[in-house]
């Protein structure tokens, strides 16, 4: 047992008001996960990725934890102007029928974060979880951290038990502890999402938690369960050679079939 910073349910609930229950119960019961990455070693490491996962689900309170792609093609042109000069630009490279957020998110993500071109990548791996991972290799290289087959099953990104395995792999994946530690908040929002998208309530966010964080306990954390081991695969069993009986009517019957 390592000592660390200890995350009570009342702490977790004023830091994530809005998350449901389960979420809020994951955190405090499986703070091991946390504890093995070094996320709950200072207050401040904490506040960092409690900024950032609050940012970017709304505080766990977002529709299956799953980017919400239904997009107007107003919105879509103001999201990536570089794209898109224009809705009427959206809508003459998409059409209007329904599912063309799904042909634009593939065309948009695809050959990109380990998207295969030419394939439903785009719109497979969308963002989901706390850490909204995005991209084929995102949900490889978690799903591989916590021992699950997230690429297969995608949709298991946004279970609300896995939220803080996948939030502590996220953590460590990116080696976000070195932008805790030196004070550097805006390191962290970029190396989280590549960018400074939605910085102003991620500024906000971490002023909000850190506070609240101040008044957590130090102490023993217990350590995270141990994955279970894979299943060991079936051993063939050796075919024993038939009795002497059985090998003398073998050639009985065969010395008739010549006959």
């Amino acid at each position: 047992m390592a000592d660390g910073v200890r995350l009570s349910l009342a702490i977790m609930r004023a830091v994530f008001p809005s998350a449901p229950s389960p979420i809020v119960n994951a955190f405090v019961e499986k703070q091991g996960v946390l504890s093995a990455v070094g996320l709950d070693r200072t207050r401040q490491r904490l506040a960092y990725c409690f900024a950032n996962l609050h940012a970017e689900t709304g505080g766990f309170s977002i529709r299956d934890l799953t980017e919400n792609i239904n997009y107007t093609a107003a919105r879509m042109a103001r999201v990536w102007p570089n794209r898109f000069v224009s809705a009427i630009a959206v809508q003459a490279r998409y059409g209007t029928a329904p599912g063309w957020q799904m042909k634009a998110f593939d065309d948009i993500y695809g050959n990109r974060m380990g998207n295969r071109p030419g394939t439903s990548d785009g719109s497979r791996f969308i963002g989901r979880g706390g850490p909204q991972i995005t991209g084929r290799d995102g949900y490889t290289e978690i799903g591989k951290r916590i021992g699950v087959d997230l690429v297969g099953s995608p949709d298991l990104a946004g279970s609300s038990a896995l939220q803080p395995d996948i939030a502590a792999a996220f953590w460590d994946w990116k080696g976000m502890n070195r932008f805790a530690d030196a004070g550097d908040f805006l390191g962290c929002v970029k190396a989280w999402n590549g960018g400074t998208n939605g910085l102003a309530e991620r500024q906000a966010q971490l002023a909000r938690i850190l506070p609240i964080l101040q008044g957590a306990e130090w102490g023993g954390v217990p350590a995270a369960p141990a994955k279970p081991p894979p299943e060991p695969s079936p051993v063939s069993q050796p075919v024993s050679p038939p009795p002497a009986w059985a090998a003398f009517f073998m050639a009985i019957a065969k010395l008739f079939r010549r006959a």
